[in-house]
């Protein structure tokens, strides 16, 4: 009589490193210290640990909690929350993502983008992020990993709302901008902006309205 196979476990063991190569589907929640991802990787649940190192593509079906997190291609979820969070090519999501520190290169899509420290977005595509704030800098410039003529229509941000101290943009179009210093580089159109120290707009911008609050 033949012995009865294992069940399979398709959870890692808790707070032990994950290296992942190929495809992987976890249907339920995952944690542990690292996860390393070389290839595919889908959480149906939630997904906990420390480090999140991703080179291929990534989607999670609830929260991600990382506190570093570097993606190399394509993350999907509906919440992040991490301490530092790096992104070059595709980052999407669909609730709210908080962090000290944001940092992305390529194509952008969240709901809700808050930081205690920096946000730093280099445009490689359309780019979009509804209410974006940092209590200190904000920096949106261009990517020159692309070819700038056949790309340059495509590669701006979306926003309705940007707050933050010291805020940089360029490429950005948004209803309300708030901050202490604001510039505008080339190819903004802002509907109006709120500042209290310093305000440059570059002759190749759009502002319909502005006013200084009292410092």
């Amino acid at each position: 009589m033949n012995e009865p196979m294992p069940a399979l476990n398709p959870m890692p063991e808790a707070n032990k490193p994950l290296k992942i190569n190929g495809s992987r589907i976890c249907r339920g929640d995952m944690d542990a210290s690292h996860v390393e991802v070389l290839g595919h990787l889908h959480v149906s649940g939630s997904l906990s640990t420390a480090r999140l190192k991703l080179r291929g593509e990534c989607s999670i079906g609830l929260s991600c909690h990382a506190q570093e997190l570097s993606s190399f291609g394509s993350l999907r979820v509906t919440e992040l929350r991490g301490v530092s969070i790096t992104a070059n090519g595709y980052l999407s999501v669909t609730g709210e993502a908080a962090a000290e520190e944001f940092k992305a290169e390529g194509c952008v899509r969240i709901d809700r983008l808050s930081c205690t420290s920096t946000i730093r977005i280099k445009l490689g595509s359309l780019c979009k992020i509804r209410h974006m704030t940092s209590e200190g800098d904000i920096i949106v410039s261009p990517s020159f990993k692309l070819l700038p003529i056949p790309l340059s229509p495509f590669r701006k941000l979306r926003c309705e709302i940007i707050e933050g101290a010291d805020i940089t943009l360029y490429r950005t179009q948004a209803d309300l901008v708030c901050g202490q210093k604001v510039t505008l580089g080339p190819g903004c159109s802002i509907r109006e902006i709120r500042y209290r120290e310093t305000l440059t707009v570059h002759p190749r911008s759009q502002v319909g309205k502005i006013i200084q609050m009292n410092t």
